[in-house]
C-alpha cells in the first residue's frame, strides 16, 4: 500500500488499537473547501474518526490535492487499504466554475421555445459563448405534440458548431410532460458527435422552460470540468490501492455514485456546504438549531430541523444564475480566516474585511521569505504608502496568460519579471494599475498575499500554527494607515488586530442573523434597520438610555471549521445564545461527507384534459379514466424509476415514500380534479 507506516499485522495491530473492528470497512470522505482540503477516515457503523488531515487546495489543480488529502490520511489511519469500503468527496468544483464562468463550451437546442423564453433568467448571456439552436417541435401543457420535431437543421448546425464545443443541453417545451422530442433529439446529436447531451427533463419535472434551459446548458458546460476530477479521484484511489466505489455528495446533503453525478454535475452545487452542515449535525447530535461554517473563504450557515438542513424548493442560485437544483437553503458570508482585510480610508469603517480570500502573510512567509524582507523594508520607512504590505505573484500554469488591454499588460509584465513575486507599488501606482491589479487577482492570474483575521489571530496568540514574524509586521503596517479623520487605524499591531478579531466575529455572528431572518420571513431590510439601531444605542454616549434593543438566536448554535475555536466566546456574546464545537469540528465537512445516506427524489405529475380524464405524464404518458388507477400507476411508475436510480447512484437497500398533492376544486356541488403532483422519495445507505 503506496505511502503507509505499516502493513499486514502491524497495520492490524495499530487498528485495533484505535477501536477498529477488523471486520468493520471503513470510509474516507473528503471534502475541498476554498482553503483546505480535509480528509477523515472513519466508521459509518459506529461514527468513530481514525484519522483526520488538512492540505492546502489548489485550485487549478483541484485533483492533485484530494490525491494528497487520500495519501495523507490513509497513511495516518496506519490501515490497509483493503480495509477501505467506501470514499465519499464533496467539492466546490461545479460550485466555483460557475461563479468563476469557467465551465465548457457546449450548446443548446431549444425546441419548440421562441426567443421571449430563450432570453430569459440569464440565458442571453450564457448563450453569448454558448451557441443556441432554435428547432421546431414541442408539446403542450397535456403532452401532446404540439407540432412536428424537424431535425434537419440541427444536422447542419452541428457540422458547423461541433469542433468548439465539448457537450450539449436539449431542452424541449413541455419536456416535462412529454419527453420524446428531447430524447430524439439527443439521439441525433450521441449518434454524429458521440459527446455527452443533458436532457432538461431529467433534471427537474418544473414547467419553467427557461429556468430548465439555463440549469440544463450549466449542467452541460459543467459535464467534462468535474468528469476530469472523477477521473483523476478515481487514479487516485486505484493508485493506493483502495479497491471501492467512489460517491459524492450533492448539494441537498445525499450521496449518488460517481457514475451517477457524471451526467449530472450541477447536482453538485453547494455539495461543500451540504457536507459541512450534515456532519455538523451527525458529530453534535443537534436535531434543531443553526450550523455555522467558519471556513477560510466563507461562512456558510444553515437552519437545521428534525435533524436535516432546511433545503430550499425553489432552486439554488449560483453565480447569478437561478437553477432547478434541489439544494440546502444555505446562507453564505464571504468572511473567513483568509479573508482580506484591506484599508478603507474613505468609508465610516476604516478596515474592510473580504470577500476576497488571500494568502494570509502567515502561510506565505513559508514559501516566499521575500515576503518578510519587503515588510521589514516598510516597517522601517518613516512614512506609510497606500498599498503597504501587499506581495503579489504570478500563479502556476498562467505565465503564458495574454492580457486584454495596456494597462494589464504593464501589470502583468511587472509581476511576471520576477519568479519569486514582487511588492504591489512595484507594478501598480496608479489607482488604473491597481484596478488592474484586482482583476487580475479576481481572474486567478496573480496571487495575492497581505493581512488577515489568520494573521491577527497569530498576533494575538490565539492560533500558533505559522511562524508569526509575518503577521506582527503586516499588523504594525496596517496599524499605522490613517482613518478618514487623518488619525492611525489603531495604535499598534496587537490593538488593529484586537478590532480586526471582533469584526469578523461580528460579520460572522451577521451572517448568523440573516439566516435567521430568512428563517422567520423577517426582510433583509428590515433586520439591517435593527442591526443598525442597535449599532447607534452602543455607540452612544448619552446616559441614562431609555431603550434597550437586543437580538438573539433562541436555538442552538453549532460552530465547526478550522477557526471555530477562535471566535467561539465572542460570537455566543454577540448572538446572545450558546454555542458548542463538537469534536472533529475542523474537520466535519469531510465527515458529513463520509456519513451522508443516497437519498433521490422523483415528481410525478398528473393532468386533467377534460372532467373524468387523467394522464399520468411519464416517458410514455399514460390516460385514465379513474383516478385512484392514475395514482396508483403513477406510484408504480416512480418505483420503478426510483428503482433504476437508486441502483445507479449506488445504494444498498432503500425505502421509499410518496407524497401527494392534489389540486381540485368544487364547481356545481361537484368536485372538480385540476392537478396532481406526485413527490416519491428514494432513502437509503450506500454499498
Amino acid at each position: 500500500m503506496a505511502n503507509c507506516r505499516f502493513n499486514g499485522l502491524e497495520a492490524q495491530t495499530v487498528a485495533r488499537s484505535r477501536g477498529v473492528n477488523e471486520s468493520d470497512l471503513l470510509t474516507i470522505g473528503v471534502d475541498t473547501g476554498g482553503t483546505y482540503t480535509d480528509a477523515v477516515v472513519c466508521s459509518r457503523r459506529t461514527g468513530n474518526v481514525i484519522a483526520k488531515t488538512k492540505v492546502r487546495t489548489t485550485h487549478r489543480e483541484l485533483s492533485s490535492c484530494v490525491s494528497k488529502a487520500l495519501h495523507n490520511v490513509l497513511d495516518e489511519a496506519s490501515v490497509d487499504a483493503a480495509t477501505i469500503g467506501l470514499v465519499c468527496v464533496s467539492t466546490t468544483l461545479a460550485t466555483n466554475a460557475l461563479v468563476e464562468g469557467s465551465g465548457r463550451p457546449a450548446g443548446l437546442i431549444a425546441i419548440g421555445l421562441d426567443e421571449g423564453v430563450t432570453e430569459r433568467r440569464g440565458l442571453t448571456a450564457l448563450t453569448e459563448e454558448n451557441p443556441l439552436l432554435r428547432l421546431k417541435g414541442g408539446h403542450s401543457s397535456y403532452g401532446l405534440e404540439a407540432q412536428p420535431l424537424e431535425v434537419t437543421p440541427l444536422r447542419e448546425w452541428l457540422a458547423d458548431n461541433d469542433k468548439n464545443l465539448e457537450a450539449y443541453a436539449v431542452v424541449g417545451s413541455f419536456s416535462v410532460r412529454n419527453p420524446d422530442h428531447e430524447l430524439r433529439v439527443a439521439e441525433e446529436i450521441k449518434q454524429i458527435t458521440n459527446k455527452p447531451v443533458t436532457l432538461s427533463h431529467e433534471l427537474s419535472g418544473q414547467l419553467d422552460a427557461a429556468k430548465r434551459s439555463v440549469t440544463a446548458l450549466l449542467n452541460a458546460r459543467l459535464v467534462p470540468l468535474v468528469g476530469d476530477l472523477i477521473v483523476a479521484v478515481e487514479g487516485s484511489i486505484t493508485e493506493l490501492g483502495i479497491d471501492s466505489r467512489l460517491m459524492v455528495m450533492r448539494g441537498d446533503g445525499s450521496l449518488v455514485s460517481s457514475d451517477f453525478v457524471r451526467s449530472r454535475p450541477i447536482e453538485t452545487i453547494l455539495s461543500g456546504p451540504a457536507a459541512s452542515a450534515i456532519g455538523a449535525v451527525a458529530l453534535s447530535g443537534v436535531t434543531d438549531g443553526v450550523v455555522v461554517d467558519i471556513g477560510g473563504t466563507t461562512t456558510d450557515v444553515a437552519v437545521v430541523q428534525d435533524g436535516r438542513p432546511s433545503d430550499k424548493s425553489a432552486g439554488a442560485r449560483v453565480g447569478g444564475y437561478e437553477t432547478m437544483v434541489k439544494a440546502i437553503r444555505i446562507h453564505t458570508e464571504g468572511i473567513g480566516g483568509d479573508s482580506q482585510v484591506r484599508h478603507t480610508p474613505l468609508d465610516n469603517d476604516s478596515l474592510t474585511i473580504g470577500p476576497r480570500r488571500v494568502t494570509p502573510l502567515a502561510v506565505a512567509i513559508g514559501d516566499r521569505p521575500q515576503i518578510l524582507e519587503m515588510l521589514q523594508e516598510q516597517c522601517s520607512r518613516p512614512t506609510r504608502r497606500e498599498g503597504d504590505g501587499i506581495y503579489l505573484w504570478v500563479e502556476e500554469g498562467v505565465r503564458n496568460w495574454t492580457p486584454r488591454s495596456a494597462v494589464e499588460t504593464k501589470v502583468f509584465e511587472g509581476a511576471n519579471a520576477s519568479p519569486e513575486g514582487v511588492p504591489l507599488e512595484n507594478i501598480a501606482s496608479s489607482r488604473l494599475e491597481r484596478n488592474a491589479t484586482d482583476r487580475l487577482v479576481s481572474l486567478g492570474v496573480l496571487g495575492l498575499s497581505t493581512f488577515t483575521p489568520t494573521d491577527a489571530a497569530h498576533v494575538l496568540e490565539i492560533d500558533r500554527r505559522y511562524n508569526a514574524d509575518g503577521s506582527n509586521l503586516g499588523a504594525n503596517i496596517l496599524a499605522r494607515q490613517l482613518d478618514r479623520f487623518g488619525v492611525p487605524i489603531a495604535q499598534d499591531g496587537p490593538l488593529l488586530s484586537v478590532k480586526v478579531m471582533n469584526a469578523t466575529t461580528h460579520a460572522i455572528g451577521r451572517a448568523i442573523l440573516s439566516a435567521g431572518a430568512d428563517h422567520d420571513g423577517l426582510s433583509t431590510s428590515d433586520l439591517e434597520a435593527f442591526l443598525q439601531a442597535s449599532a447607534h444605542l452602543s455607540a452612544s454616549l448619552s446616559a441614562p438610555q431609555l431603550l434597550e434593543v437586543s437580538l438573539a438566536i433562541r436555538d442552538h448554535v453549532v460552530c465547526i471549521g478550522a477557526p471555530a475555536a477562535l471566535h467561539e466566546s465572542e460570537l455566543s456574546r454577540y448572538l446572545g445564545t450558546a454555542i458548542s464545537r463538537p469534536t472533529h469540528f475542523d474537520v466535519a465537512n469531510a465527515y458529513g461527507a463520509a456519513m451522508g445516506s443516497i437519498r433521490i427524489t422523483v415528481t410525478t405529475n398528473i393532468s386533467a384534459p377534460r372532467r373524468g380524464l387523467f394522464r399520468v405524464h411519464t416517458t410514455a404518458p399514460e390516460t385514465f379514466y379513474d383516478l385512484r388507477l392514475a395514482q396508483d400507476f403513477a406510484e408504480a411508475n416512480a418505483e420503478a424509476e426510483l428503482s433504476e436510480q437508486m441502483s445507479s447512484a449506488g445504494a444498498d437497500g432503500y425505502s421509499i415514500d410518496h407524497h401527494w398533492n392534489l389540486n381540485e376544486v368544487e364547481v356545481d356541488g361537484r368536485p372538480l380534479f385540476i392537478e396532481g403532483n406526485l413527490q416519491s422519495e428514494a432513502k437509503g445507505p450506500p454499498s
